[in-house]
């Protein structure tokens, strides 16, 4: 195998695609939740009308 690759994402989508890794599962800080928590509560203040 003699590829010229121009940059490195094609590089590296050749080699993902080639040998698919498991995904790990996400570890939140508890400080991220919390941000996030915050970040959903002023949304709904501000938007109260909008519903999912």
């Amino acid at each position: 195998m003699n590829t010229q690759y121009v940059d490195s994402r094609t590089i590296r989508f050749e080699i993902e695609a080639r040998y698919p890794q498991p995904r790990r599962a996400r570890r939140d800080s508890s400080l991220e939740v919390v941000r996030r928590t915050m970040a959903r509560h002023f949304r709904e203040e501000n938007n109260p009308v909008r519903d999912r």
